[in-house]
């Protein structure tokens, strides 16, 4: 009698749950039904083709056995081109909107912000190897942490940071052959950014340029740095299959950069309580943030997350743009004697920077060409549309539904002849001369989760590149092989940057 009790329970429950799933999702069918309505959405007007629509082993087949494609980022362009700005990539469990139109770009980071958010795969992909930070969070908490950030960089004073940037310069020259013998600047530029990243943050630096120690503890510090880097981006193109995905030797990494970082900020607040004048000059951020919580894991995970920031984005842009100068001479040579004619052979002040057009013009061609964060995505936090995508014209808005992904794409936006001119694949600074193109160009994103360090960054790039074509007269690339992307958290380039230089 009670084994037919228990029977009849479990029958019960099992049906109330089924009836509890099946009345939710008609609730949710309806919901949609009402916003489509209210909105005027129509279908995609572009579906991409998928062998399997209903279980999407298409996805699970790629993650598991298909070659990375080398120039994934021209691949995707060549597929917006060939199914239109917007299109939609069904499956029976997920669904995905590939969009690269600028009006769309703009609804989701400004005018629809409140209706996405960070995706849940990348939001688990990053926290597990870099901490709970400004790009894992998500609502009040996110606001909270851009709040607490944001004074620490409005108050840094930018002559000050030219000073500091000019003392890791000096390190990287020191680096660079004399007698113009090849040297790959991409790992350089790498460990300057690290150096400075370090410093301006945390009061001190890596000094891992320095060549009068063997600093093995630093160098194993960027080593692991590395490692977590290319593992989340690795987690991230699993998808949902990176939950059954355990990598040992990140995790090994993760711990080693946790202690390293945590040592290193202690070390930091320690020379602050000792009143040591380099850790007071106002540059360092760290300093900042203690001064507002003095919870230290909060403090570590905000740390990383700026440094991802910091200092990949501007190696890389660095990176980029000089993989293009050593096989542009006419462009270096007008560049150089931009630089020379204004700041003459001394560093130039912020101030002269600013009246270096032709500079920018450069670093501006090399954010749109080789954007370093070239795609991104949000999730749909409730049922809501993009303004367009939907109909035979494409110009309908296109429903949303809540948990599913938008991916924009921002190095093909980038590419868009009708904003930046004909030949939009060739790198041509003079295009920039009165070109104003709005949420056409996004190097930095834009909305509220615009790059808060966006002006720093510049400054720093500007500063380096106006030093460099200041020591240097010339620039060759030893080979003549196009830029192919390595695609991390940051992106740059996948052969490095061997050049010879000549002084």
């Amino acid at each position: 009698m009670s084994s037919l009790l228990d029977t009849r329970c479990l029958i019960l429950c099992l049906f109330f749950l089924l009836a509890t799933y099946t009345f939710h999702y008609i609730c949710h069918q309806i919901h949609q039904r009402q916003v489509s309505r209210a909105k005027g959405c129509k279908d995609a007007q572009s579906k991409a083709p998928v062998k399997d629509r209903f279980i999407g082993f298409d996805f699970i087949y790629d993650c598991l056995f298909t070659k990375p494609i080398d120039k994934y980022l021209d691949y995707t362009y060549k597929t917006f081109r060939q199914l239109g700005p917007t299109y939609v990539c069904q499956r029976w469990t997920w669904e995905a909107t590939y969009t690269c139109d600028s009006r769309n770009i703009k609804h989701i980071l400004a005018s629809g912000f409140d209706d996405f958010k960070l995706p849940r795969l990348r939001v688990n992909a990053m926290m597990g190897l870099l901490g709970s930070g400004i790009f894992t969070l998500n609502g009040h908490l996110w606001s909270h942490a851009r709040a607490v950030l944001r004074p620490c960089f409005a108050k840094q004073n930018k002559d000050d940071m030219v000073n500091m940037l000019e003392t890791h310069f000096q390190a990287l020259l020191r680096r660079i052959p004399l007698d113009g013998a090849t040297v790959d600047l991409q790992p350089l530029f790498f460990w300057l950014t690290m150096d400075f990243a370090t410093n301006f943050l945390m009061g001190h630096s890596t000094h891992v340029l320095d060549r009068a120690s063997s600093h093995a503890k630093e160098k194993q510090f960027v080593d692991d740095y590395l490692t977590c880097s290319t593992e989340i981006v690795r987690k991230m193109q699993l998808g949902p299959l990176q939950m059954f995905s355990f990598n040992f030797a990140a995790m090994k990494a993760r711990s080693r950069v946790f202690q390293y970082i945590d040592e290193f900020i202690s070390a930091s607040l320690d020379k602050e309580r000792e009143h040591d004048e380099a850790a007071n000059s106002g540059l360092n951020v760290l300093q900042g943030l203690a001064a507002l919580t003095t919870d230290r894991k909060q403090l570590r995970d905000q740390i990383l997350h700026i440094l991802v920031a910091s200092r990949d984005t501007t190696a890389c842009l660095l990176s980029n743009l000089f993989f293009v100068l050593s096989r542009k001479p006419h462009i270096y040579e007008k560049l150089r004697y931009e630089v020379v004619s204004i700041a003459g052979t001394k560093p130039a002040t912020s101030n002269q920077l600013n009246s270096m057009e032709y500079l920018k013009w450069c670093v501006q061609e090399s954010l749109r060409l080789h954007p370093v964060i070239p795609t991104n995505a949000r999730e749909a936090s409730k049922d809501t549309i993009l303004p367009h995508g939907g109909g035979k014209d494409g110009n309908s808005p296109l429903l949303v539904k809540k948990g599913n992904l938008v991916m924009y794409n921002i190095y093909a936006m980038h590419r868009d002849a009708g904003v930046f001119g004909p030949d939009p694949e060739a790198f041509v600074p003079e295009r920039w001369d009165g070109l104003r193109p709005g949420w056409g160009y996004l190097p930095f994103n834009g909305g509220p989760r615009i790059c808060i360090g966006q002006k720093f960054a510049l400054l720093e790039t500007h500063y380096l590149v106006s030093r460099m074509v200041q020591t240097f007269e010339t620039i060759k690339a030893n080979e003549d092989t196009e830029w192919i992307e390595l695609y991390a958290l940051a992106t740059t380039c996948k052969d490095g940057v061997n050049v010879s230089l000549k002084r």
